[in-house]
């Protein structure tokens, strides 16, 4: 029998969870998101711990929450993606070492003690190209802690992009078949921020989170400047990144707001026209148990639920 675990996500503005059976199990779902104070969280880093402990506390007891193992979805302003090369004499699993080498000499980070993971992208005559992925281990302890105070355990964390790309894939453990895709664009629309991610099948490039005062625009606005924005990272994935050999082949919007409808984000990526083949995310992929029942701002928790590795770190 699966176990239960609670699947989070934090962001600057609110906190959004699922407790479910890990895997593929979609009965019996608890689940919920809420808005958070201003000044709680910011860029990441909780800056009112007893403030959240007390909001989860009471917001678990409202929900009956009984799960004692939790899946953290790493928040996205914590963590950076790079990009290094590491010379060829090194087998694959030296790589880790050579990394930890050169921080601080080659490999200039804004922190020293630090949470760090890797994934080899391509291999050529001279070198590794190598993706890593890197946190503030003081940041992302705070968060542990929290669960610590409620007699929880963090077993697993996930960063969001790798959430969202299981979730979109979510056939595949049924379709072996089925191919993973180069050069795709995840954009995650939040009600205050937006997020873009690029892939090569299972590998991610390249990842940036932009929050906006978007409270203060008209919906329209908002999406000219996502719109806008897909379009210069395009442009840089592919002249920047790939001297113009690669171009972005498709973005998949993924709907978490409560301003825009599934149908507002048609009209305006694809209905008016797309410099990219684009695609709305439909939960009905997933499961239709769940598109009749879950929030949208709950599918990053939903995906790092779908478990079928170790996680993060």
């Amino acid at each position: 029998m699966p176990r239960t675990s609670l699947n989070i996500f934090f962001t600057d503005n609110e906190v959004s969870f699922i407790e479910k059976p890990d895997g593929y199990e979609m009965k019996k779902l608890k689940y919920s998101s809420l808005e958070l104070e201003p000044g709680i969280i910011e860029n990441g880093v909780i800056y009112r711990e007893e403030r959240l402990l007390k909001i989860l506390k009471d917001t678990f007891k409202l929900f009956k929450i009984r799960a004692r193992q939790v899946n953290l979805v790493v928040h996205e302003e914590l963590f950076t993606f790079r990009k290094i090369e590491v010379p060829i004499i090194y087998k694959p699993n030296e790589i880790g070492d050579y990394i930890e080498q050169q921080m601080q000499k080659m490999i200039m980070v804004p922190f020293e003690d630090m949470k760090m993971d890797y994934v080899i992208h391509s291999k050529g005559e001279d070198s590794y190209d190598v993706i890593m992925f890197y946190a503030p281990k003081n940041e992302l302890k705070t968060y542990v802690s929290l669960f610590y105070h409620m007699n929880m355990q963090v077993v697993r964390t996930e960063l969001p992009p790798l959430a969202l790309h299981r979730l979109y894939y979510f056939r595949k453990h049924e379709e072996p078949d089925l191919e993973f895709e180069k050069d795709i664009m995840f954009l995650p629309i939040f009600n205050d921020s937006y997020s873009l991610y690029i892939f090569d099948e299972e590998i991610p490039l390249f990842s940036l989170v932009q929050n906006v005062q978007a409270k203060a625009m008209e919906d329209e606005r908002y999406l000219d400047v996502i719109d806008g924005e897909i379009a210069k990272i395009a442009n840089y994935y592919k002249y920047n990144l790939h001297s113009g050999d690669r171009d972005i082949e498709k973005v998949v919007v993924f709907n978490m707001s409560s301003r825009f409808t599934d149908e507002d984000l048609h009209e305006f990526f694809i209905e008016e026209g797309a410099a990219f083949p684009t695609e709305i995310f439909d939960m009905k992929n997933v499961s239709k148990i769940v598109d009749t029942l879950i929030d949208r701002d709950c599918y990053i928790p939903l995906a790092a639920s779908l478990i079928e590795r170790k996680g993060w770190f």
